[in-house]
């Protein structure tokens, strides 16, 4: 009886360790993470907007833009489609401020052949507002050889409640 007893309590102590760890690295992820994860209407210094972007808590992120944004007849081949962005991302802290910084890729064809041309690499460093629902922030995007500045402003995505009350 002792044995099962002494087996039971091991077992609980088993499982409430490991409950502790689930919560530690929660907490270690919600304090890390929890600035920036969601979903973002963003507004870049580019050719076309908006882009929505996702952060997810495993530190990836994904981007979308509006569908042939970057087709264009007057171009050779027709311009270039992209497709979705996948990326990472982490906070880091500098002199006193918390940025979450990333980088993401987007492959593109050409619109005509859709053979694969230059990819395009976006950079950025952004501070998340102290309320939670927007960031600000450069980048920089690469496409090819050439590589311009930019700005990314975002709106976190929030469920409509009055739209949802009225269903």
């Amino acid at each position: 009886m002792k044995k099962l007893v002494a087996t039971a309590v091991m077992g609980v102590a088993v499982v409430t360790a490991g409950f502790g760890l689930a919560s530690a690295r929660s907490t270690v992820s919600a304090n890390s993470a929890a600035d920036i994860t969601g979903v973002w209407e963003v507004t870049a210094v580019a050719p076309y907007a908006p882009h929505l972007f996702t952060f997810n808590s495993d530190g990836t992120m994904l981007s979308t833009n509006p569908t042939n944004v970057q087709e264009n007849p007057a171009k050779p081949h027709g311009g270039t489609n992209d497709s979705v962005g996948m990326g990472v991302w982490r906070v880091v802290n500098q002199h006193g401020h918390r940025y979450v910084v990333g980088t993401f890729e987007e492959l593109n064809a050409l619109a005509d052949n859709h053979q694969p041309t230059d990819k395009l690499s976006v950079s950025f460093k952004v501070q998340v507002s102290n309320n939670g629902d927007s960031f600000d922030g450069p980048a920089s995007a690469t496409v090819g050889s050439e590589t311009d500045p930019s700005r990314l402003t975002g709106t976190r995505v929030v469920v409509d409640n009055d739209a949802v009350n009225a269903l």
